[in-house]
C-alpha cells in the first residue's frame, strides 16, 4: 500500500504510528511557533529600525538648515548691521600699544 492510501484511509492512525510520536510531533508544533513568532519579531524590528531611520534623516535636515540660518546671520556684514541700532560700530583703525615705563623697567 503506498503512503497516500495509509494517510487517507485512515490505516496510519488505527496502528498507532501518530499516536507514539505526539512527542515528536508537539515538538515539532512549539518550533513552528517559535518560528512564526520569530518573524512577527523581525518584522517589527525592521519597522522600528526603518522609523528611526527616517526620523534621524528629519532631524539631520533640521540641523543643515539651521546651520545654514546660523551661517547666514552670522556674517561679518550682517553683524555689523544689526550692531549699528545700538550706536556700536567695526573699528576701522588697527589696535595701539600702550608702552608704559613700568611695564619696560621690569
Amino acid at each position: 500500500m503506498s503512503v497516500f492510501k495509509k494517510i487517507f484511509s485512515g490505516d496510519l492512525f488505527q496502528k498507532g504510528l501518530v499516536l507514539n510520536n505526539i512527542p515528536f510531533l508537539s515538538y515539532i508544533t512549539f518550533l513552528m511557533l517559535i518560528y512564526v513568532a520569530y518573524g512577527y519579531h523581525v518584522d517589527s524590528t525592521v519597522l522600528s529600525i526603518s522609523k528611526a531611520n527616517k526620523k534621524g534623516e528629519k532631524l539631520y535636515s533640521e540641523l543643515q538648515s539651521a546651520l545654514e540660518l546660523y551661517d547666514k546671520e552670522s556674517l561679518q556684514s550682517k553683524v555689523v548691521e544689526e550692531t549699528s541700532k545700538w550706536g556700536l560700530y567695526e573699528s576701522i583703525d588697527p589696535p595701539i600699544i600702550i608702552n608704559s615705563k613700568q611695564v619696560n623697567e621690569e
